[in-house]
Protein backbone atom coordinates (compact mmCIF):
# COMPACT_ATOMS: atom_id res chain seq x y z
CA UNK A 1 0.00 0.00 0.00
CA UNK A 2 1.02 3.59 -0.75
CA UNK A 3 -0.21 6.22 0.63
CA UNK A 4 1.00 9.81 -0.76
CA UNK A 5 0.96 13.56 1.11
CA UNK A 6 1.90 16.42 0.55
CA UNK A 7 3.46 18.38 3.06
CA UNK A 8 4.50 21.45 1.33
CA UNK A 9 7.68 23.19 2.01
CA UNK A 10 7.76 24.67 5.60
CA UNK A 11 5.74 22.15 6.99
CA UNK A 12 6.19 21.57 10.84
CA UNK A 13 6.31 19.20 13.92
CA UNK A 14 2.32 18.49 14.14
CA UNK A 15 1.91 18.49 10.06
CA UNK A 16 4.23 15.34 10.10
CA UNK A 17 2.65 13.75 12.83
CA UNK A 18 -0.59 14.19 11.20
CA UNK A 19 0.33 12.67 8.61
CA UNK A 20 2.01 9.71 9.97
CA UNK A 21 -0.87 9.03 12.03
CA UNK A 22 -3.50 9.73 9.27
CA UNK A 23 -1.70 6.70 7.59
CA UNK A 24 -2.43 4.42 10.96
CA UNK A 25 -6.20 5.81 10.91
CA UNK A 26 -6.97 5.01 7.57
CA UNK A 27 -5.20 1.77 7.11
CA UNK A 28 -5.01 -0.04 10.60
CA UNK A 29 -1.63 -0.24 10.23
CA UNK A 30 1.84 1.41 11.04
CA UNK A 31 3.70 2.16 8.15
CA UNK A 32 6.64 -0.35 6.96
CA UNK A 33 8.95 2.69 5.70
CA UNK A 34 8.72 6.55 4.44
CA UNK A 35 9.58 7.54 1.52
CA UNK A 36 10.91 11.61 1.85
CA UNK A 37 11.74 14.05 -0.85
CA UNK A 38 15.47 15.11 -0.19
CA UNK A 39 13.94 18.46 1.28
CA UNK A 40 11.50 16.93 3.50
CA UNK A 41 14.24 15.04 5.29
CA UNK A 42 16.38 18.07 5.71
CA UNK A 43 13.21 19.99 7.43
CA UNK A 44 12.31 16.45 9.45
CA UNK A 45 15.86 16.38 11.17
CA UNK A 46 15.56 20.50 11.38
CA UNK A 47 12.48 19.81 13.30
CA UNK A 48 13.18 16.51 15.12
CA UNK A 49 16.40 17.91 16.77
CA UNK A 50 18.78 15.86 14.58
CA UNK A 51 21.68 17.07 12.61
CA UNK A 52 20.64 18.41 9.35
CA UNK A 53 23.92 16.78 7.90
CA UNK A 54 22.41 13.36 9.46
CA UNK A 55 19.21 13.66 6.84
CA UNK A 56 21.96 13.07 4.00
CA UNK A 57 24.91 11.28 5.30
CA UNK A 58 23.76 8.00 5.06
CA UNK A 59 22.50 8.36 8.83
CA UNK A 60 19.35 6.33 9.72
CA UNK A 61 16.55 8.63 10.18
CA UNK A 62 13.34 7.24 12.15
CA UNK A 63 10.01 8.40 13.24
CA UNK A 64 8.41 5.98 15.74
CA UNK A 65 10.94 3.57 15.23
CA UNK A 66 9.84 3.67 11.31
CA UNK A 67 12.79 4.10 8.74
CA UNK A 68 12.60 7.70 6.36
CA UNK A 69 14.26 7.21 3.24
CA UNK A 70 15.49 9.36 0.86
CA UNK A 71 13.53 9.55 -2.41
CA UNK A 72 13.26 10.94 -5.87
CA UNK A 73 10.02 12.67 -4.98
CA UNK A 74 8.60 16.25 -5.95
CA UNK A 75 9.77 18.79 -3.28
CA UNK A 76 7.56 18.74 0.26
CA UNK A 77 6.23 15.00 -0.92
CA UNK A 78 6.58 12.04 1.42
CA UNK A 79 5.19 8.58 0.56
CA UNK A 80 3.85 6.01 3.33
CA UNK A 81 4.54 2.52 2.83
CA UNK A 82 3.09 -0.54 4.32
CA UNK A 83 1.41 -3.96 4.10
CA UNK A 84 -2.47 -3.98 4.66
CA UNK A 85 -4.48 -7.01 6.38
CA UNK A 86 -7.99 -6.46 4.90
CA UNK A 87 -9.08 -8.59 8.14
CA UNK A 88 -7.40 -5.64 10.44
CA UNK A 89 -8.42 -3.20 8.60
CA UNK A 90 -12.00 -4.22 10.34
CA UNK A 91 -15.81 -2.41 9.16
CA UNK A 92 -16.25 0.95 8.04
Amino acid sequence: MHWTVALGERFDDATFENAFTGFRRLYHVRPARVLCAPDVLTRYAFLFSRSVEDAHGGHALRYDGIPLESAILKPGMIIFEGEVDEEQMGDW
